[in-house]
């Protein structure tokens, strides 16, 4: 019975983004007591920060726990998987660094709150993707390995 639960994508993807979800969560952390972030400044540079090396974490994790058939031939993944992914965080880390954290910040809101928030809209947007571009070919096909 476990294995048939974990052979749901969408399940593997909920434990892997719990995983990348607490290392976030440290990260942040450990960058917000380093920097001594008391401003507003400091604490969203410790949020840039801590989102970077989190989404380098995240690609491996996800590529390894929820689409572990895309090809893991070095040009695929360095010219396509790895910018692609980063291109998709790309929208929510704008949104997270420039709006959704200084505005949860300005109202008082606790920066582990508000990067919960951030990963919660970073996750939706990181399995549609991931599924439908990310590790896919042109015309929707999955990337087998060779």
């Amino acid at each position: 019975m476990r294995r048939q639960f974990l052979k749901n994508k969408k399940v593997r993807f909920l434990i892997c983004g719990s995983i990348t979800a607490a290392f976030n969560l440290a990260a942040i952390s450990v960058l917000v007591a380093l920097f001594a972030a008391k401003t507003p400044l400091l604490r969203n540079l410790a949020n840039v920060t801590a989102i970077e090396i989190s989404l380098l974490f995240s690609f491996f994790v996800y590529r390894l726990g929820v689409w572990p058939q895309a090809s893991w031939q070095l040009k695929p993944v360095l010219l396509y998987q790895l910018p692609m992914y980063h291109l998709s965080a790309a929208i929510v880390i704008i949104a997270r660094s420039f709006l959704i954290f200084p505005v949860l910040d300005w109202l008082g809101v606790h920066y582990l709150v508000n990067t919960l928030l951030g990963i919660a809209l970073g996750a939706g947007l990181t399995y549609c993707l991931g599924e439908r571009v990310i590790f896919t070919v042109r015309g929707g096909k999955n990337i087998a390995k060779k």
